[in-house]
């Protein structure tokens, strides 16, 4: 990754400072990250000169636009940004601001996985939106893995992505059944979307465990899609960045936002280490949005996960039977219940060289009753009850013939927060009456798959703004075209007090929403009762 870094753009490291520099009340009130989280597999190689980088000593005064948060959505953000706007003539002055070290979040905790959904939801979307959104909002994600490639390829990124295939299965018969139904209602309207994704279903439980080593499926369907370390993709993206101009400042914490005084028509942003004026914010937090918007206090919420690392056991290498695992998974317990998984196939460009740590998390069974573990809980800093046990006992109950030690291989167990929408779905667009305010936060454990669209097409509306004083025509309409229209940060939306996200994982009343097929995503839990 060193050879991303250009000394035209030399930083300043800065030393480990506290993330918030007020009273230890105020920071516990405060929803910012806690300190000391707990260590994950992506961190083990973290990138040295962006770890705690500040680009320049003092945070900029003024910037064109201000960028806040450096996970994998800040990163591709900016990346796109500067694209747009070279496109257009314009040289741009881009501050990213990160209230802890650089990309420690959700981009450094999940599963590395870029598995869409496909199937699971349409009947329930298309009796919500209409087929047609209904399969837009199933092709968007598909598309997801192209977009990475292209650009893992044109920039040359070592992120040991791998492009493969994934398979859901289903353990239950119900949601086994429910999914066919789902497949097969697709399939009938978009046939020719399902061979374009290259959907394919496997009825046979035997057939099933044959071809993906795993016991008891009732059901199952596989379709492209891929994984990679996204700590890396990020950090490559943001060296990019760097070389156009970027302003990266870690440990400086976005506290609050306000027309400025001193400057007509923008907006100064309040942090702990002074203030920074600008004409167009992009808000890429997550879970963290309402620390920094407290509109969206009621729409996102931090929820927690976990999510391990595994060697390979001796049964699961080259030169054993079975042998390496091939394919990522979403194994399918239940409502909320779903575990996922990729078999990492090495570091760097040469599949097969170096680790090969298997990335399984999930677990949710453990925790899920104990609404207050997980629900509107930043404390990635603790480990969730029992999921060590769960992930030691996993491969060994579920993979044919896995001879793993007494720790089931498990070498690393972590906790994370997501940000989950109210209504299960992210929020991408110009924040209501907040013009050049711009959100992509809200993913619900979701945003592998929804990342690079949502971060090109919110890049077309925040660079229209910019240049031309406004949202064009043009703009607006390439935004509308490419995003899925549920995505859209609309008032309807912004002003909904529906919050689904506790019946979506099985935990409220069942009878106000469809939890059938609800996913590590819960992106199933979207029906036509739920008035958004």
């Amino acid at each position: 990754m060193n050879r991303l870094f250009s000394r035209r753009a030399l930083m300043t490291v800065a030393a480990a400072v506290p993330i918030v520099s007020a009273t230890a009340a105020t920071q516990q009130e405060r929803l910012l990250p806690v300190p000391d989280r707990t260590e994950s597999f992506w961190l083990s190689e973290r990138d040295q000169v962006l770890q705690n980088a500040r680009t320049t000593e003092d945070l900029p005064k003024n910037a064109d636009v201000v960028i806040v948060g450096s996970g994998l959505t800040g990163a591709m953000t900016s990346y796109h940004l500067y694209n747009e706007a070279e496109k257009k003539g314009k040289k741009i002055r881009v501050v990213m601001i990160e209230a802890d070290e650089f990309c420690g979040g959700a981009t450094a905790r999940n599963g590395g996985h870029c598995k869409p959904m496909t199937i699971f939801g349409y009947r329930a979307d298309a009796a919500k939106h209409g087929p047609e959104i209904a399969n837009h909002l199933l092709t968007f994600e598909a598309a997801a893995l192209g977009q990475y490639a292209e650009i893992v390829r044109k920039e040359d990124i070592d992120c040991d992505m791998h492009v493969t295939r994934a398979f859901d299965i289903c353990f239950k018969e119900e949601d086994g059944i429910n999914g066919k139904k789902d497949y097969e209602a697709r399939k009938a309207a978009w046939g020719d979307d399902v061979r374009k994704q290259d959907l394919r279903v496997v009825d046979d439980p035997k057939v099933l465990e044959e071809i993906t080593g795993i016991r008891g499926g009732y059901w199952g369907a596989s379709y492209p899609a891929g994984h990679l370390w996204p700590y890396k993709l990020a950090s490559a993206l943001t060296h990019i960045g760097l070389r156009k101009g970027l302003n990266l400042q870690t440990h400086t914490p976005a506290l609050s936002l306000g027309q400025s005084t001193s400057q007509p028509g923008e907006w100064e942003i309040t942090t702990s280490r002074g203030t920074i004026s600008t004409p167009s914010v992009i808000v890429a937090t997550n879970a963290y949005t309402s620390g920094f918007l407290p509109e969206f206090k009621p729409l996102i919420f931090p929820v927690r996960g976990t999510v391990s690392s595994i060697t390979p056991a001796p049964s699961h290498s080259y030169g054993s039977l079975p042998g390496p695992i091939k394919y990522t998974y979403g194994l399918r317990h239940g409502p909320g219940e779903v575990d996922y998984m990729i078999p990492r196939q090495g570091r760097g460009r040469i599949p097969g060289d170096g680790d090969r740590s298997i990335i399984l998390g999930g677990a949710k069974g453990c925790f899920l009753k104990d609404v207050d573990i997980w629900y509107n809980n930043k404390n990635d800093n603790e480990q969730m009850p029992g999921a060590k046990e769960y992930f030691e006992g996993y491969m060994k109950k579920y993979f044919v013939s896995w001879n793993g030690n007494e720790r089931g291989n498990v070498d690393r167990v972590w906790s994370g927060v997501l940000g989950y929408s109210s209504d299960l779905l992210p929020y991408v667009g110009e924040v209501p009456d907040k013009p050049g305010v711009f959100i992509c936060a809200g993913f619900t454990g979701h945003g592998m798959p929804r990342i690079p669209g949502c971060t090109a097409a919110l890049s077309t509306l925040a660079v229209s703004r910019l240049v031309d004083g406004t949202i064009s025509p043009q703009a607006q309409t390439a935004f509308d075209s490419a995003l899925p229209e549920p995505y859209h940060m609309t008032r309807e939306r912004f002003e909904s007090r529906v919050n689904l996200i506790k019946q979506a994982m099985g935990q409220g009343d069942k009878t106000q929403v469809d939890i059938a097929q609800a996913d590590e995503a819960v992106l199933a839990a979207r029906t036509a009762k739920a008035k958004l």
